[in-house]
């Protein structure tokens, strides 16, 4: 069943996700766009950017090594698994979804997970929103803290956060905004008012997307407000516009991978043995979908297992 997978590479930002309408299951992350179909090629009727692309086993390989954090940055880090079940949650509520694709994506889930537990244990402590508390909360100790975006990255900072300091958000998604402030006590700046958060001097932003939305005029005010200010951007495409630097309070993405960077010696052999273990696990997997396929042929509807959960 893994032959009829179809895995498509894309720069963070780029993939036309509003012309795939519900057949093809999207993962975004900082660093990149991926679109997974099976027995069926979504992009027939447009052109696509620049991209890779994979099929079957190596497809299979690709997801499962981008889910133990294994193509990202920061090696091993966590956010992956809460962006991979919120792409699962919204392709598995689409009228068009593919039941194979499914049951796929949910033994993901468990290869996953087996592999992180007797593998990947301890080998990125520092994720994206522990560094980002790092930066703000223990060096600059800020008692209040802007969060820009609802998503999952920025309920990872909200929880960070939120123990030390008191946390604002600013989203487009305003439900999503409001149910984020009642379940963490946040309070909410409406995101027609962010030119406000000139007067913040403690910022996190998760949106990624094309376009500026803090662009120069923008720090060159709140640099002014806040002489010791730290604006953390976290966006993948980047949203803001300005010369500051990591040593003038504007933390990029690439100071955070820097600081994250994983050492050599017993991480890295850690890492080169979940890699074999991966591979083995992903010829296991495509061995018993064949066996199943020939036991039955009747359409599976897979559901979510306690291994996601737990993942």
């Amino acid at each position: 069943m893994l032959n009829g997978l179809k895995l498509w590479n894309f720069s963070s930002g780029t993939h036309p996700e509003e012309e795939l309408k519900g057949r093809t299951f999207i993962l975004k992350t900082c660093q990149r766009s991926l679109v997974l179909s099976f027995d069926i090629y979504p992009f027939a009727t447009q052109s696509i950017p620049a991209h890779e692309i994979h099929y079957g086993e190596d497809a299979y390989l690709f997801l499962l090594e981008t889910i133990c954090g294994l193509k990202s940055k920061l090696i091993g880090e966590n956010e992956i698994v809460g962006q991979f079940k919120e792409a699962y949650q919204v392709y598995s509520q689409s009228t068009l979804k593919n039941t194979k694709l499914l049951l796929i994506l949910e033994k993901l889930f468990k290869d996953a997970k087996d592999i992180r537990t007797k593998y990947l244990i301890g080998i990125s402590q520092k994720t994206y929103a522990s560094l980002t508390r790092k930066h703000i909360i223990q060096r600059a100790k800020a008692d209040h803290v802007v969060v820009i975006g609802s998503g999952a990255l920025a309920e990872d900072l909200i929880n960070q956060f939120k123990k030390k300091a008191q946390v604002s958000i600013c989203a487009r998604n305003s439900s999503k905004v409001h149910e984020l402030a009642k379940l963490h006590n946040l309070i909410v700046i409406p995101w027609e008012d962010r030119q406000t958060l000139v007067n913040s001097p403690y910022i996190a932003n998760t949106i990624g997307t094309e376009g500026i939305i803090f662009d120069s005029e923008f720090f060159k005010s709140w640099k002014t407000k806040n002489s010791t200010g730290i604006f953390v951007d976290l966006g993948s495409p980047s949203v803001i516009s300005t010369n500051l630097s990591l040593q003038e309070g504007v933390v990029r993405l690439d100071d955070i991978f820097n600081e994250g960077a994983i050492v050599e010696g017993q991480k890295q052999y850690q890492i080169e043995q979940a890699r074999l273990a991966m591979q083995a696990i992903t010829k296991k997997r495509k061995s018993l979908f064949e066996a199943k396929l020939k036991q039955s042929n009747a359409v599976l509807t897979p559901q979510i297992t306690q291994d996601m959960r737990y993942l």
